[in-house]
């Protein structure tokens, strides 16, 4: 049950972002003729502006769904409800909150907007659209926090999948249509709206019983989840320091326009980012069923095995990457709007630990050790501030990149010594020096290839981005196929794999 729950969230996850990617690039080349590249470079900033300002959730959604879990398995549907109740109110403060912190914030906007030629009123304008959108799209978070605790996280998916289409095409034809970077904000804030209602009715049609606002949860309850909030806050801080604030620096430390630049490529590297979180979307659910009902060693076995298929994943993209991200900017973009290769090659080693770690992150979050995660997230955070900006005023956004990166193998660390020590009771020295192998193989992997396909004579650059695809798709696949055969976790991914595949079959 757990797996059919976790696979078919995956797939769904999976096309969603394929399509996603899609319509994204089609969405950015048409912001790059429309707004420029100083557009471009807003919209990245003023999004992790307002990202930061989601640290007012407090990690209540991981709360949410932490709670659920127990419920949810028992069918205890009073309890359920009496906690919808209690996260629709708290939900409903937060983007309040929301909105009240960033309004304060915007007379600070001026010292981290530079070096573009849009009026301070024009970029105040923007960010309160920005803010807006972000603070409206709480009034709903709790009915998505549900699905996902109840392992129906492909029902979003679908949801947002659509709306998603909608908002991509409608918003390119306002951009082409008006060229205002208003209007298009305008646009997303209403279809976000209409897509979050609607899954709000699915759900009420799917649990009728939450409905029951009269319903009101225990105050032993609430001061229980209260003290989970606290510390999963610090954690909920740390991710955010960790992948809100690089675009942040950037623009204060090196120009508003080198983060347009940045972005481009983080289209991509997100897109693939996204990729691999639905993977630990579609498993939350699942690993806290996992970790309340079954052994130590076989909860360690689980996460070896999805050590091992994250670093497969990651492994093969990295090695695409390497060989096609430039080559696609400047087919894409155009050849100005590259990065320096030293500063590209460092991106790709952010992607790689932001997806090698996503299995020892959601096995921490279900275990519940939220007051462990706690120290762990004020240590990485906290280096990963002083390196960025030490290293950012060095070499500039290499150094800031290379801090996020710092941050991830430190935590990376700690989590899994951690988890092992106080849930599993073991040691964890193995499951390390697999990571710590699986990396190495991954950057010989990724010089090897890419050197390879450095080597094609210089002919037409669509077919020898057609050429550098096939080769790096190829060989990546071959070459950890071959050496990871026996591998349990291989062995276990390709029988997943071939058992969807059969049972697919024998439907058609």
């Amino acid at each position: 049950m757990r797996a059919e729950a976790t696979v078919k969230n995956s797939i769904w996850g999976l096309f969603q972002q394929f399509v996603f990617c899609i319509l994204s690039l089609f969405s950015r080349r048409v912001m790059i003729d429309t707004i420029g590249v100083e557009g471009v470079g807003l919209n990245g900033l003023l999004t992790n502006v307002v990202a930061v300002l989601s640290l007012a959730e407090m990690g209540v959604g991981m709360a949410v769904i932490f709670h659920m879990y127990k419920p949810l398995a028992t069918d205890d549907r009073e309890t359920i409800t009496r906690l919808m109740n209690f996260y629709r109110t708290v939900y409903i403060l937060i983007a309040a909150t929301i909105m009240a912190l960033g309004l304060c914030l915007m007379p600070f906007l001026k010292y981290i907007v530079r070096d573009v030629s849009y009026t301070n009123g024009y970029v105040m304008w923007i960010y309160f659209l920005f803010l807006l959108q972000t603070s409206t799209s709480y009034l709903f978070a709790y009915k998505r926090s549900l699905l996902l605790a109840d392992q129906k996280q492909y029902i979003t998916t679908i949801f947002d999948l659509i709306f998603k289409i909608v908002t991509v095409i409608g918003g390119i034809a306002i951009l082409i249509t008006t060229k205002s970077f208003a209007w298009y904000l305008i646009f997303l804030i209403v279809a976000g709206l209409v897509n979050n209602i609607f899954i709000a009715r699915k759900v009420n049609k799917m649990y009728p019983y939450i409905l029951h606002r009269h319903l009101k949860l225990p105050r032993e309850n609430k001061l229980a989840i209260f003290k989970d909030i606290k510390n999963i806050f610090i954690g909920k801080m740390s991710a955010t320091i960790t992948n809100s604030t690089d675009n942040i620096l950037i623009s204060a430390l090196v120009g508003t326009i080198v983060t347009g630049l940045y972005s481009n490529y983080t289209i991509i590297l997100n897109t693939l980012s996204s990729v691999m979180n639905q993977f630990s979307y579609a498993m939350t659910g699942s690993i806290g069923n996992l970790l309340a009902t079954e052994s130590a060693d076989y909860v360690e076995r689980v996460l070896k095995r999805l050590v091992f298929i994250m670093f497969f994943m990651a492994a093969f993209c990295c090695v695409c990457l390497t060989c096609l991200i430039d080559p696609f900017i400047t087919l894409a973009f155009g050849k100005d709007l590259l990065l320096q290769r030293y500063v590209v090659y460092i991106c790709i080693g952010v992607f790689y630990f932001a997806t090698i770690k996503l299995p020892v992150w959601t096995m921490m979050s279900a275990s519940g050790l939220f007051k462990t995660d706690k120290y762990i997230a004020i240590t990485g955070s906290t280096i990963n501030l002083i390196v960025s900006f030490i290293l950012g005023k060095m070499i500039g956004i290499a150094g800031i990149l290379l801090g996020t990166i710092c941050t991830y193998v430190i935590q990376y660390n700690l989590k899994i010594v951690f988890f092992y020590k106080k849930f599993l009771k073991k040691n964890s020295f193995k499951i390390l020096s697999e990571t710590y192998f699986y990396f190495l193989f991954t950057a010989a992997e990724c010089f090897l290839i890419g050197n390879l396909t450095r080597q094609l004579p210089a002919i037409n650059p669509y077919l020898r981005f057609i050429i550098s695809g096939l080769m790096a798709l190829t060989l990546a696949l071959g070459v950890n196929s071959v050496i990871f055969w026996k591998n349990d976790g291989y062995i276990y991914f390709r029988n997943k794999i071939k058992s969807i595949l059969m049972s697919k079959l024998k439907k058609a």
